[in-house]
Order: C-alpha cells, then sequence, then structure tokens
C-alpha cells in the first residue's frame, strides 16, 4: 500500500518533470507497509486563489518488474496559517477571506450536480470577488474540492457534528484523510451551531475531535462554526481559531479578553433579498434588493463588511450564503420554496448585492445601478436610486442631465432620490479626477424576443459535463426587459437531455424536472385456487391448460397460510388481457408475499422466482401475456411457520412514457436551462419559443474528449 499525504499540496506545471524519487519494499504477499519519502521541490510555483498552481505527484508500484498499480495525486505547494493580530496568512502574507457558505443546491438538479456544476459555480463566485468557500454544513463532495483547487477558491471543509463519539470521529477521521492533499482546504470546521458548544462537555468533544485533525494533518488548524457573542467557555475555550456566526458587536470585546486566539467570520449577513424586486411584498413572498433587510440575528452587507475589513485580525469571513437554496424561506412561509439569503439566487443570477461584494472584494473598478428603469405609472414621483462601486466619485445623470457628482465612501454606496421619467439612467465613476466606469440602465420596451446564451457552447458527452444556458426576455433592441414573466416552451434534438430548468423565483412553483407521464391501471387478481403438492419443483400444474376446476379456493389477501411447514403447493388464476393492454409499455406482475419459496409462470412459461418472504416480489411478464384468457400458475414451498401467496397480487399495465413539454417562465427576464449529453458525441439544438415573441435556438457540440472543458 502506498499513502501520499503533503497537505500543502495539488498538480504540476506541464510537461515539467519536478522531481523524482524511488524505494524498493520488499513485502511478504497479502502484506501491509507504509512508504515514506521526501521529494525536494525547487523553486516551487505557489497556489493561491489568483493564481491556482498545481503539481502532480504519479506513484507507481512494480512487481518482478512489471507494474502493479499507478495512481496520479493532483497536489499544489503553499503555506497557511492564522496570526492572532494579523489574521490569516497564506504563503507568509497576511490574506483577507472573502468567502460565502453554500449548500450544495442549484435550481433544475438539486443536490446532484454534474461536475461541470461546480465549476459553473465556482467561477460565479470567482466573478464577485470571492476567494473562499465554507462546505456548509457537511463534507464536501470532492468534485467541488477539485473545482476550487483548480480555479482557485479556498475551503473551509466542515464536518457535521460535533461528538467524540466511535461514529462521529470515524466520520471525522475519514473526512480529513480524504481530503487533506487539496491545496484550497485551508481550515477545519468541527461542526455547526451545535446545542453543547458553550459547555463543559462540548470542550471536552471538541479537544477530542481537534486532537484527532492534527493528528491526521499537523498542518492545518481548525475551528467551529457557533452561533455565540463573548462567549468563551466551551468549545471555544479549545479551538484553534474562534470562529463567529453573527454577533459583529461583541468581536472587539472577545478580542481585548482573548488577545492570543485567532479568529474567523463562518457565517455572517444572511441579508434578505430578492432578485429583481424593490420594495418587501409578504403577500408574493419576496424582499426589496436594496440591502436594507438584515434579520434579527444577522447583518446587511454593508454593516458586517464595515466591521471585518477594519479588523485585519478578523481574517475576513464567510457570507450566508453565497447563492439561494431550496429550504429556510426565511422571513415569509408558504408560497416561498427557497432562501432569501443568496448574494445570487438559486440559477446563479447576481442579484443587487453581488456588485456590493465585487466593489470591495476586488481592485477593477466596478458600478452598478439599481433599480431597473421600468415604472409606468410612477412618472414623476421619487424612486430611490443607489449605487455599488468602488469608484472614488460618481455622477449621476438622468436623460442627460447631471444629478450631482457624489464621493463614495469606502465599503459603502451612493444613494440619490430621482423623480421618475422614462428614458436612460447613467452613472460614471471617476478615479484620479478621470472617468473609469460607466454604467446605464434604460427604460425598455415590451417583451418582443427571447435570447440564448451559454456558459459553453462545447462539452463532453457523458453525465459528467453539462452546458448552463440563460434564457432572457428582451425588447426589439436587445435589452433584457427587467419585468418580464414570459412562459418559454423548449425543444432539445440530438443525442442529449434537458436535466432541468430554473428561473431564480422563490416562489415559483413551476416543475425543475418534467417527468414523463405514463398511463396505467391495475387488476387486483383475487380469484385464486389451490392444490398442495408433494414438491415445487417442474411441477405439470403450472401448464397454460391444465384443470383446475376441482381445486380449492384460496385467499390470497391474507398475511399469513394457507401452507404448514414443509407443504408445499400450486396456485392458479385466470385473467382477461385486450390488445390494448397488451400492446402496454410493461405489465408487472406483483405479489404482496410469496412465502418460503416461489416460481412464478405466465401461460405455462417460466417467469421468475422469489425466495425472501419478507420482500415483494414482482416480476415483468409482458412477453407471456397474449389477448384473452391468461394464466398465472406458482409453485410454492414453505419451509416454516405458515405460508404460500399472501398479502395481494396485481397486475400493472404500464403505457408508454407521453412526451413531456419543458417550459419555464422567466422571473425577472431571466430563467435557465441546464443541458447534458449523452454517450454519443453530437449536437445538441435547443430551440426556445414563447406566445408573442422572436424565438430563438442555441447548438451545444460534444465530442469524446473529456480531457476537459470544464477547467479555463
Amino acid at each position: 500500500m502506498t499513502r501520499f499525504y503533503c497537505p500543502f499540496f495539488r498538480s504540476k506545471p506541464k510537461g515539467k518533470t519536478v522531481a523524482r524519487a524511488k524505494e524498493s519494499i520488499k513485502m511478504n504477499p497479502w502484506g501491509v507497509k507504509m512508504a515514506s519519502q521526501q521529494i525536494k521541490v525547487r523553486a516551487p510555483v505557489l497556489w493561491s486563489p489568483e493564481s491556482p498552481n498545481l503539481y502532480k505527484l504519479i506513484t507507481t508500484i512494480t512487481s518482478d518488474g512489471r507494474v502493479a498499480d499507478r495512481t496520479e495525486t493532483e497536489f499544489g505547494i503553499r503555506t497557511t496559517a492564522f496570526d492572532a493580530n494579523k489574521g490569516f496568512l497564506l504563503n507568509g502574507h497576511p490574506y483577507t477571506i472573502k468567502g460565502t457558505c453554500n449548500h450544495q443546491d442549484h435550481a433544475g438538479v438539486g443536490a446532484a450536480l454534474p461536475d461541470a456544476l461546480q465549476y459553473f459555480r465556482v467561477r460565479r463566485l470567482k466573478d464577485m470577488g470571492g476567494n473562499a468557500i465554507r462546505t456548509s454544513h457537511n463534507a464536501p463532495t470532492p468534485e467541488l474540492l477539485e473545482a476550487c483547487d483548480h480555479l482557485g477558491l479556498l475551503v473551509m471543509d466542515e464536518n457535521r457534528l460535533l461528538g467524540s463519539d466511535a461514529q462521529n470521529m470515524a466520520y471525522l477521521d475519514s473526512q480529513v484523510r480524504r481530503d487533506r492533499n487539496h491545496p484550497s482546504v485551508f481550515i477545519w470546521s468541527l461542526f455547526n451551531e451545535e446545542n453543547q458548544q458553550a459547555t463543559e462537555a462540548g470542550a471536552r468533544c471538541a479537544a477530542s475531535m481537534q486532537r484527532l485533525v492534527h493528528s491526521l494533518d499537523p498542518t492545518r488548524l481548525c475551528t467551529a462554526a457557533a452561533n455565540e457573542g463573548d462567549v468563551f467557555e466551551g468549545v471555544n475555550s479549545v479551538l484553534d481559531v474562534r470562529g463567529w456566526n453573527y454577533y459583529i458587536n461583541a468581536v472587539d470585546g472577545y478580542h481585548a479578553k482573548h488577545p492570543q486566539q485567532p479568529n474567523i467570520g463562518t457565517e455572517q449577513a444572511s441579508t434578505l433579498c430578492t432578485r429583481g424586486i424593490y420594495v418587501n411584498d409578504p403577500k408574493r413572498g419576496y424582499m426589496s434588493s436594496y440591502d436594507d433587510n438584515g434579520p434579527g440575528w444577522g447583518n446587511t452587507a454593508e454593516a458586517w463588511w464595515q466591521v471585518y475589513s477594519a479588523r485585519l485580525w478578523l481574517s475576513g469571513g464567510f457570507v450566508w450564503t453565497g447563492f439561494d437554496y431550496r429550504g429556510e424561506p426565511t422571513p415569509y412561509g408558504w408560497p416561498c420554496i427557497n432562501s432569501h439569503f443568496g448574494i445570487m439566487d438559486t440559477c446563479g443570477f447576481a442579484k443587487d448585492n453581488f456588485y456590493y461584494y465585487k466593489a470591495w472584494w476586488n481592485d477593477r473598478p466596478v458600478l452598478h445601478l439599481l433599480p431597473h428603469w421600468n415604472w409606468p405609472g410612477k412618472e414623476g414621483r421619487d424612486i430611490d436610486v443607489r449605487c455599488f462601486s468602488n469608484c472614488e466619485e460618481v455622477e449621476l445623470f438622468l436623460n442627460g442631465q447631471s444629478l450631482r457628482r457624489k464621493t463614495m465612501p469606502k465599503n459603502s454606496r451612493l444613494q440619490w432620490s430621482v423623480k421618475y421619467a422614462p428614458g436612460a439612467l447613467l452613472a460614471r465613476g471617476f478615479k484620479g479626477g478621470q472617468p473609469v466606469a460607466e454604467e446605464k440602465v434604460e427604460t425598455t420596451g415590451p417583451p418582443a424576443a427571447i435570447k440564448l446564451t451559454a456558459d459553453r457552447t462545447s462539452i463532453h458527452a457523458g453525465d459528467e459535463d453539462a452546458a448552463v444556458i440563460t434564457m432572457a426576455v428582451t425588447d426589439d433592441r436587445g435589452r433584457v426587459v427587467p419585468t418580464a414573466d414570459n412562459l418559454i416552451d423548449l425543444d432539445l434534438t440530438g443525442p442529449g437531455r434537458i436535466l432541468g430548468v430554473g428561473n431564480g423565483d422563490p416562489s415559483c412553483h413551476e416543475p425543475d424536472v418534467y417527468i414523463p407521464g405514463q398511463a396505467t391501471h391495475t387488476i387486483v387478481l383475487n380469484d385464486w385456487r389451490m392444490m398442495k403438492v408433494p414438491n415445487a419443483h417442474k411441477r405439470p400444474e403450472v401448464q397454460e391448460n391444465f384443470d383446475d376446476s376441482q381445486w380449492a379456493k384460496a385467499n390470497v389477501q391474507s398475511d399469513g397460510g394457507p401452507l404448514a411447514p414443509n407443504e408445499s403447493a400450486v396456485f392458479r388464476t385466470r385473467f382477461e388481457a385486450n390488445a390494448h393492454e397488451i400492446a402496454s409499455d410493461s405489465i408487472t406482475l406483483a405479489f404482496g408475499m410469496i412465502d418460503d419459496d416461489g416460481w412464478v409462470y405466465v401461460n405455462g412459461q417460466f417467469a421468475g422466482e422469489s425466495h425472501d418472504w419478507n420482500t415483494p416480489a414482482t416480476f415483468a411478464v409482458q412477453k407471456f401475456v397474449h389477448e384473452g384468457e391468461n394464466t398465472i400458475a406458482v409453485a410454492v414451498r414453505n419451509r416454516e411457520g405458515v405460508g404460500g401467496i399472501n398479502k395481494g397480487v396485481t397486475l400493472e399495465f404500464r403505457d408508454k412514457p407521453e412526451p413531456v413539454q419543458w417550459k419555464r417562465s422567466a422571473f425577472n427576464g431571466l430563467a435557465q436551462v441546464i443541458v447534458q449529453d449523452g454517450k454519443i458525441p453530437g449536437t445538441l439544438h435547443l430551440t426556445a419559443q414563447a406566445k408573442g415573441l422572436a424565438g430563438a435556438f442555441i447548438d451545444i457540440s460534444s465530442a469524446e474528449d473529456s480531457s476537459q472543458t470544464l477547467q479555463p
């Protein structure tokens, strides 16, 4: 057995051999031995979110001169540390965490994400300026870590539960061993918001878990996501790094009392907002997107980030959440079906707060205006206009008339009250007195057309890849209509399928997945006859035309019987099938119980056998059924207790699947469809149409080569 573990590691500058090591190990057959080697990498190229440089370790096992096994392990070289005053250090330098917490949940597909969607979501987070992700509240799928390794996103790798019992320690052990070679993983989170976190028992559990992690990985520290303020008792007294869930007003007092303990914001904000909505609407289940709605336990984006950005020792933190997710429809219940916490909606479409973070989480000029400028019936009324930007100054214009230039406060935003008039609202950003950015929102015309845009138009065949296609409803000038809700019909041809659809509407009850419908009808088979026989093997009584008219009637609806231990019998019944029924896509014969062993025949032909009395038995019998009268015979052997055919027998006729019509309504101008190729390369042709709109199509090509369109 070979074991590779290098926690600072993960791929290789292509075409270059960095180092080589060889060791001969003699082993007895079936023996196990740990091999320890050291390889010197001269002038390593370091991994970071900005430069996710990867190496590759190739491990080969040879026996008698022949290769017996070979494995490749990607790794990256980098250092991580925490300092109580400087915060998190990456490669020896202070590095502020600009992260998000996320469940693995995406519109259209739920939690079962193709690998390509992991990459899509990581790219969206990086587009925002994010550099880290917390895998709340469970161990991540390995494919997410691979995406973070390749694209550059630090990971707080989170365990599910606080517990030092054997089972939970085994879970933690497995997680650390599995994930410790990923360079993206920079810290372990032991749990999230546990009832025992402030108790002595909780401290003992956390200490045991932390010791286990250190024994498996002495290079990384541990934290936990604890929702408590200035509290040192319990887990905080033993953790390497204090994790903060909210309580931004308590951080200074805690740090003053415990100046030697590093800190990190494990969960912050929980800001409530809905994409494209600018007034709280309890009836429809929407929240304003103005960054005004912080829940009782959380804060707005601006409030928490102003605290954390000013305190290097806090190390930065993770926003709850990067994407909306199914469940927790705070602050409303039904008709909401997902959260409002995301900086992006369930599709990954940006809410306005996306641009607040983008402005203050990167150095490139950012300028974003909100709201949209379609407000019919509000002419002459004041509209609350805001601007997210990192420009030094921003000047606002309405239809060419200046509404004043303002200075942008650091980590904040600007605001104007503007009397609505249709036309163009334009913002111009300045740095050093020179214009560096411009943003315009316009009053659009009515919906006129559909526009399709794919994140990639070339994928590979198979179930790992997928293309994410944005469907936008535009006016006749190609501008997205920000209030459009048109229902879009979809058709896909070629060797692929639509995986799912979504629109980011937290109150939308349209299906994300359309399942082919099948008409079915069921016959209950109650009229049975039975005759006991010496044994159940090769019985002539199972033949199609055997005369059973003198046999005793049998009750197959009972819970047990009628056979005593070591008795056998043949059970028979008849049913009629018409031409439509025998043309069914499937015909299934189902027994509630065959106790103990049964051999099933339809029209004298063997259909299958059952040997588990505790499990209902089903048989596909379409090929045995013909039009007119049919017979079913079952030879049963009971080994102990009472036995026979019990708990009912049915025959289900299922028609061929009906073709489905995929569709999705736009929400504030946008919707999403995810498509995937099958195993056969080719071209997928997606067509989108809606009543009264010009349709659109897009082609997605696929090939067998999986060397990877997932990576940039």
